[in-house]
């Protein structure tokens, strides 16, 4: 049953796509706009993955940030920040998530930081 529900909402996605690339083509205008809403059942997010302290030292270098400046960027203290690069403790919950999003769209944060 629930891959019949996942295949009906992409189904559902890739439609509203079609025309919204027909809309944004001017090859037809907009229609009566349809609202699904999807739930926890319906949907779900891939956990984020396991960041080591090499992982996170290299990931910090590589977008050339001091231990404080890349806690800010994250909203955790310095302490914390070493802590992880140490190995003494290991980033839970939305730390992961925000570290993941660090990794993959860095500039999502980068436009965060004050000039």
């Amino acid at each position: 049953m629930k891959t019949k529900r996942r295949t009906e909402y992409g189904q559902l996605l890739i439609q509203g796509l079609v025309q919204a690339l027909a809309v944004a083509q001017d090859k037809r205008k907009p229609g009566k706009v349809r609202r699904y809403y999807l739930t926890a059942r319906d949907a779900g997010a891939k956990p984020p993955p396991r960041y080591d302290s090499p992982r996170i030292r290299s990931l910090r270098r590589r977008l050339r940030l001091s231990q404080p400046v890349f806690a800010a960027l994250l909203n955790v203290s310095a302490a914390t920040v070493r802590a992880w690069e140490r190995g003494a403790r290991a980033p839970e919950g939305p730390s992961r998530r925000l570290l993941e999003v660090a990794e993959h769209h860095p500039e999502a944060l980068m436009e965060k930081l004050a000039s």
